[in-house]
């Protein structure tokens, strides 16, 4: 029997993920707001303090309208999306609660601040190689997104997982 909605691991993983998400933003707004940056592995790795005001990795920042469009364009792409998934099995409700949740963290940023905090700030000096500075919504929505990708590219039906 295919099963429509979400199971219960769906809904705590993805309060798990905005709890999580909620309290490392606050402690970063608290803590290194005042500071910007703290060096945790000299040449690697730092926690900065950045306020997104763009989508994905900063971009579009002071594009409101167009973030905003984007964001509905995404959630009505999923809602389709997700029609199409047997929800019975734990890798779509594993998979669709690390998605779930990190989308409402970031959200919740937008409708709150204006913009996102991010935090996660990896480099390697040496080289001048600098990733977009995130958090730990932005890490769930990739590990989801990935997972999806390289199930498709897998063979795997779409019904099976998200």
């Amino acid at each position: 029997m295919i099963a429509r909605w979400p199971r219960p691991l769906f809904y705590l993983v993805t309060a798990l993920v905005l709890g999580i998400d909620q309290i490392t933003k606050a402690w970063a707004m608290a803590s290194l707001q005042p500071i910007i940056s703290v060096t945790v592995i000299p040449g690697f790795f730092n926690l900065t303090y950045v306020e997104n005001r763009g989508i994905a990795f900063g971009m579009f920042a002071g594009e409101g309208a167009l973030v905003g469009l984007f964001v509905v364009a995404l959630i009505l792409m999923a809602l389709f999306y997700t029609r199409s998934l047997d929800w019975v099995g734990f890798e779509p409700n594993l998979i669709g609660g690390f998605l779930c949740g990190g989308a409402l963290g970031n959200l919740l940023d937008r409708a709150r601040h204006g913009w996102v905090v991010d935090f996660f700030d990896f480099h390697i000096s040496t080289y001048n190689l600098r990733w977009p500075v995130f958090n730990v919504a932005d890490s769930m929505i990739c590990i989801a997104v990935g997972w999806i990708v390289w199930r498709q590219f897998s063979g795997t039906s779409h019904a099976k997982c998200p």
